[in-house]
């Protein structure tokens, strides 16, 4: 088949639809299919040389302006798009996105007759506040649910990662069929290192002296208000006075992260809380497998990739009890869950660090567990469902 994913946002933008539309498309290339992903240019991508070993077709851009890591497609490159497209032929049309580029691929559909396949990521209800910070919470609430609803009522099928997305798109009377595709993860790429993870701490402790010894605590993602982080970092505080020997790797970028480095000087602990910044998703495998807990409190995962990436290196998971996070560790199967307040994350992280048998069956659930969520298993259920509605 040949198959086209039209999406707001794609590499170097680093976030959870990225993760997913890469993994989706490397394994269906693997499977003999055509993948071609419509998505913005960005103006650092030459600067970076990153390869592009999926197919894209980059939209000329601009900045969005309430979000400077974002963009929006110029739509008048909408009819040359749509020739390029038509040159392609695909079979089926994937929209993974609701935005200018998503609009895009559902005006495509509509003219040229093709079935709205469209993926829900997001739960806007719970990040658009980070983007409209300027307008009241109830009347972001009220944008978030009418564009939602719009949307993917107007679309032929919904793929919904988790059945917590499904029920939020129910309440908010989204009607249209729903199949619950969760985004898998390859197995053959996150796996337990433990030699390269030895590795990559001995290298790190040369700028991290402190991580020389001691548990670390783990963050991958985005350093935005959305995933909780300045929680974490204020559980890591009442964690350190426990286990002075323990350590924060924070690895990623984002808004929050000039807020997150003042409060731990102001705290004291910049020898025990890094900030590494991007690292290549190359690398990711070894820093799952360096830490000693996987600590994630985000509470708006639609279902929480890192999550299955961190289980999948055998490192166990402290969560907070909600959404995409709580359906993936299924009660509690490869970590701990958490409520959501500094007090209860730091309260499982020290549960777990002081009792070393938990610890170690943790580390064995983490592994079975994430073993379920693989990108084999995701992409058969997706494949079927394309062949539904091949033209």
């Amino acid at each position: 088949m040949k198959i086209v994913f039209f999406s707001d946002a794609y590499r170097p933008r680093v976030n959870g639809v990225v993760s997913s539309m890469d993994e989706f498309a490397k394994k269906l290339q693997k499977r003999g299919h055509e993948v071609l992903i419509v998505c913005p240019s960005y103006p650092e991508l030459d600067e970076l040389g990153l390869e592009e070993p999926i197919p894209t077709l980059r939209i000329p851009s601009l900045p969005a302006v309430v979000s400077s890591e974002d963009r929006v497609a110029q739509l008048w490159y909408e009819p040359e798009v749509f020739r390029q497209l038509d040159a392609f032929s695909p079979d089926v049309v994937h929209v993974q996105t609701e935005f200018s580029i998503g609009t895009m691929g559902r005006r495509y559909c509509k003219k040229r007759g093709y079935p709205v396949i469209s993926t829900c990521h997001t739960h806007w209800e719970m990040y658009i506040s980070n983007y409209l910070h300027f307008l009241p919470p109830r009347f972001n609430q009220y944008i978030a649910r009418t564009l939602m609803r719009k949307v993917y009522n107007n679309d032929t099928l919904v793929i919904v990662p988790s059945r917590q997305i499904e029920a939020v798109l129910r309440r908010y009377g989204v009607e249209r069929e729903m199949v619950w595709i969760p985004n898998g993860i390859d197995n053959s790429f996150f796996y337990p290192q433990p030699d390269g993870a030895n590795k990559l701490r001995y290298d790190l402790a040369e700028k991290y002296p402190a991580l020389a010894e001691g548990p670390i605590l783990l963050f991958v993602g985005r350093l935005g208000h959305e995933k909780n982080v300045r929680l974490l970092l204020e559980a890591f505080m009442r964690v350190h006075k426990e286990i002075p020997n323990a350590n924060l790797v924070f690895v990623g970028n984002g808004p929050v992260l000039g807020e997150l480095k003042s409060r731990t000087h102001e705290a004291g602990l910049d020898p025990f809380v890094h900030f590494t910044g991007y690292v290549h998703r190359n690398e990711l495998p070894l820093y799952y497998a360096m830490a000693t807990i996987f600590t994630f409190p985000s509470v708006t995962e639609t279902q929480g990739l890192v999550t299955i990436e961190a289980m999948l290196c055998g490192t166990p998971v402290v969560g907070v009890n909600r959404m995409g996070t709580a359906e993936v560790m299924a009660g509690e199967k490869g970590g701990l869950l958490a409520e959501n307040s500094a007090s209860s994350v730091a309260e499982k992280i020290l549960k777990l660090l002081k009792d070393p048998e938990l610890l170690k069956l943790k580390k064995q659930e983490a592994l079975a567990q994430g073993n379920l969520w693989t990108i084999e298993n995701s992409c058969t259920i997706l494949e079927n469902l394309y062949r539904r509605f091949t033209l």
